[in-house]
């Protein structure tokens, strides 16, 4: 019996030493080899079940150990909880700097970890079609050579940390207006040098490990079941060897998916599991090596990361450390942008001012980013406001007024002024919640809410609701604390009403992100008012805010009595993250709410106006332009804005940001604006290649402000350009960059290249090149930049293939996409 014992106990420990030394445990074998090991030991049934997600991750498998894949919303942060609030991706765009670029994805990949993920969702490089649309804020501008440079960058530092990073919305995601049902009418050859670039650098050149595929169709096919974006382009013609995972929902059939290139249905399996797959598998309806090679490239990634040889663990130390609020900081400096400065009113001349009016809705608060799955919860931001009284330490009177107030700002309703019923025994309202998004049926769960200010993003509002597809409603009575002209508000995502004595006010009803919708209503004060929400959420975040502003102050007056007594006036205006936001395109290119009239009524009683917009897209100002002294672009500057656009306000940094997009005199004037919203779940790219600056160009579109367009405190001279030919039409071109000016600051070189009498309609110039240059007063830098055959290529429909015309080229050196100080022609066989 003992020898029985003594050898049952030396099967186990056999048994259990083969477990643990099988070769996919094994650190020192080749990822290849761990991968093909550990795939051959799983069950059919155990790989469908990895190619559906679990949420936020991919799902674990005890019996093999495979770790979960643990991922986080970005691309401008670690969103899972407080993080630092980097700069939006057009921020980051324009400062034309890669290796700050890879600095931030450095520090994102960092605050990942200290998180315990694994991947970002993160970048995004859509190419900014559309200046209406809601997302434009995430991504890189309208360029897609820019992009492509932002992108690798950012892939670079993420991935140096041991992190993944994912490249999205694959493909032509340009609108949110429809986004999950529209069909993008789009030529192979637009695709190809427009709106594919950004993303084949991402593959070829940074070696990126994640892909998300979009909400929208492409040429009639959902882009998650898309043969020609993610099998023959994607996987085939690029090489990628890492995994396609879809946005959130945007999986619409089982077969068709898992026949095509993606390999993981985020955020749950609803098309890809076992129930939908398995059978099919085993008939041969999906062969089972397209199911091996999703489970392998999953797989790939997990050993990649070192998932299986080490343990997660949080590190709160990486998460808003100084290092990445530095990192941070530096990139909001390098990305502002000056547009206008007459009369040299920047930077403000502290031995000569003694005040500053300081006026506006997005002075006191930090617009850190934009909305949606891209806004990170800052910790500490500071506002423009804060800035200014950091970096003057009371040198200078600040004279702050509001001025107006933007929708979703409105103050959330006190629970003072809600009550159950008439008898206003009871602070708040009835709260009643439902397992539906329709309000159907029994209550779920019955409270007392005592305001009604939610923002619960991805999670229940209780327990026994779900985390999407929900409603509630909201009844009792609100009493008014003074008489007057109410502003009410709701802000919700998604859809809202609101009702007073049984009328509908506000109609915010549908899908959508964060949205705000106000009106005035008449309240009397004592007098109560019956009052009913109803809310309801279908996928995503979640969200709602029942708000008013009061009345009794007459904002706009405080603001132009302080613009009075003030020497110069600096009005902080633009968006917001519920303005601009995924879910919702802009309505116009205005800045919203009543923010071109203030500025007028500013203007006139004090001309020395500086404006200083905080958004991410371009806005036209044709109201108040030429009413203005000075211009300054912010974009949504990160958690360290505010003290950013202080010391370049103040001339302690020459401002060196460029537009990465083109700003429009009028949304007419833009290639998008026949096309969009014109047919029903249908938008045509007729601009074909003509995007952005290629369309101004083409048409002789004069713009507000054009691609690349950035003043300074400084002037530069550009001279002595020089292209020489390297063989196998490569080219070396060189020129000198004069600072002529009495500050020191940096300028961005621009290359652009057009053919002289194409063959085919081509772009008038393309961006082939750039270069960013530190220049002291006086001092002259000899700039090289390369031009290699391809940069010369136009994409051949007629082949599928990109080709290279023979003949003359002209080769530009720019300050913007207008302003070419530099030319030469050169020839190209």
């Amino acid at each position: 019996m003992k020898k029985l014992f003594i050898f049952a106990l030396m099967i186990i420990a056999i048994s259990t030493y083969a477990q643990k030394n099988l070769p996919y445990k094994n650190p020192k074998l080749a990822v290849q080899k761990r991968v093909a090991d550990l795939l051959k030991r799983m069950t059919l049934e155990e790989k469908i079940d990895l190619l559906g997600g679990t949420g936020f991750a991919t799902k674990p498998n005890e019996r093999l150990g495979i770790p979960e894949l643990r991922m986080t919303d970005g691309p401008v942060g670690a969103r899972w909880e407080p993080s630092t609030a980097f700069p939006a991706g057009i921020a980051m765009a324009a400062t034309w700097n890669t290796k700050q670029i890879e600095e931030v994805g450095e520090g994102i990949g960092r605050e990942v970890l200290g998180k315990g993920r694994h991947v970002i969702l993160g970048p995004c490089v859509n190419i900014a079609r559309l200046p209406l649309g809601g997302r434009d804020f995430e991504s890189y501008g309208e360029d897609p050579y820019l992009a492509g440079k932002m992108a690798v960058n950012y892939i670079d530092g993420v991935q140096k940390e041991g992190v993944a990073a994912t490249v999205k919305h694959y493909a032509a995601n340009n609108q949110e207006y429809e986004r999950g049902t529209v069909n993008v009418i789009v030529s192979e050859r637009a695709l190809n040098e427009i709106y594919f670039p950004a993303f084949k650098a991402a593959v070829t050149e940074a070696d990126v490990l994640c892909v998300m595929s979009a909400y929208n169709k492409v040429n009639g096919t959902y882009c998650s079941e898309n043969d020609y974006l993610l099998v023959d382009k994607l996987k085939k013609d690029w090489g990628f060897k890492g995994l396609v995972m879809s946005d959130w929902g945007a999986v619409h059939s089982s077969i068709p998916t898992a026949k095509s290139g993606l390999d993981l249905e985020m955020p749950k399996g609803e098309f890809l599991n076992q129930k939908t797959l398995l059978d099919a598998v085993k008939n041969g309806t999906v062969p089972l090596a397209t199911i091996n090679d999703k489970v392998k490239r999953i797989l790939t990634v997990i050993f990649k990361l070192g998932l299986f040889d080490k343990e997660t663990k949080e590190n709160q130390a990486l998460v808003n450390s100084q290092e990445n609020r530095n990192i941070a900081y530096q990139t909001a400096l390098e990305s502002i942008v000056l547009l206008k400065n007459d009369q040299n009113i920047l930077p403000i001349n502290k031995s000569k001012i003694k005040s500053v009016a300081v006026i506006g809705p997005n002075a006191a608060f930090a617009r850190t980013g934009g909305g949606g799955s891209a806004y990170v919860t800052p910790i500490n931001p500071v506002s423009a406001l804060q800035g200014l009284e950091n970096k003057l330490g009371g040198k200078l009177k600040i004279n702050y007024a509001v001025g107006m107030k933007l929708e979703s700002d409105a103050d959330p309703v006190d629970s003072k002024y809600l009550f159950t019923d008439e008898s206003l025994a009871k602070q708040g309202l009835k709260g009643e919640y439902f397992n539906n998004p329709n309000l159907e049926g029994a209550p779920v769960v019955t409270r007392i809410d005592t305001s009604i200010n939610f923002k619960w993003d991805d999670g229940s509002p209780a327990e026994g609701i779900n985390e999407d597809n929900f409603s509630a409603r909201w009844t009792g009575v609100i009493q008014a604390p003074v008489t007057g002209a109410y502003l009410l508000s709701i802000t919700s995502d998604d859809g809202s009403r609101l009702y007073i004595n049984d009328q509908l006010l506000l109609d915010n009803w549908g899908p959508h992100a964060m949205t705000p919708a106000s009106t005035r209503y008449r309240l009397v004060a004592g007098k109560t008012y019956k009052i009913k929400i109803e809310y309801n959420e279908y996928s995503g975040a979640a969200g709602m805010i029942l708000g008013w502003n009061l009345p009794g102050h007459d904002l706009t007056q405080e603001a132009v009595d302080a613009a009075k007594n003030s020497d110069i006036v600096l009005f902080f205006g633009g968006t917001s993250n519920d303005i601009e936001s995924e879910g919702i395109d802009r309505p116009d290119l205005y800045l919203p709410g009543d923010q071109d009239d203030l500025i007028q009524k500013i203007a006139e009683a004090n001309p020395n106006i500086v404006v200083v917009l905080q958004n991410g897209a371009p806005v036209v100002m044709n109201r108040w332009i030429d009413k203005v002294k000075g211009v300054v672009e912010a974009w949504f500057p990160g958690v360290e804005g505010g003290n950013a656009i202080a010391d370049v306000l103040l001339g302690n940094y020459n401002p060196s940001g460029k537009l990465p997009v083109t700003f429009p005199k009028q949304w007419e004037d833009c290639s998008a604006f026949k096309t969009y919203k014109m047919e029903d779940e249908v938008t045509r790219y007729d601009d074909g290649i003509f995007v952005g600056y290629r369309h101004f160009d083409k048409n002789k579109i004069e713009p507000l402000f054009p691609f690349g367009f950035g003043l300074s405190y400084t002037t530069f001279e550009y001279s002595n350009i020089k292209v020489a030919d390297k063989g196998k039409d490569n080219f070396e071109v060189t020129f000198d960059i004069k600072n002529s000016g009495s500050l020191a600051g940096t300028d961005v070189a621009e290359l652009y290249v057009g053919q002289v009498n194409p063959k085919v309609e081509r772009a008038v110039k393309e961006l082939k090149g750039f270069s960013r240059v530190e220049l002291k007063p006086g001092e002259t830098s000899h700039v090289k930049l390369e031009l290699k055959k391809d940069d010369f290529a136009y994409y051949d429909e007629s082949t599928h293939k990109w080709k290279v015309d023979a003949g003359q080229y002209e080769v530009m050196i720019g300050t913007s996409a207008v302003d070419i100080k530099l030319k030469q022609n050169i020839s190209v066989k």
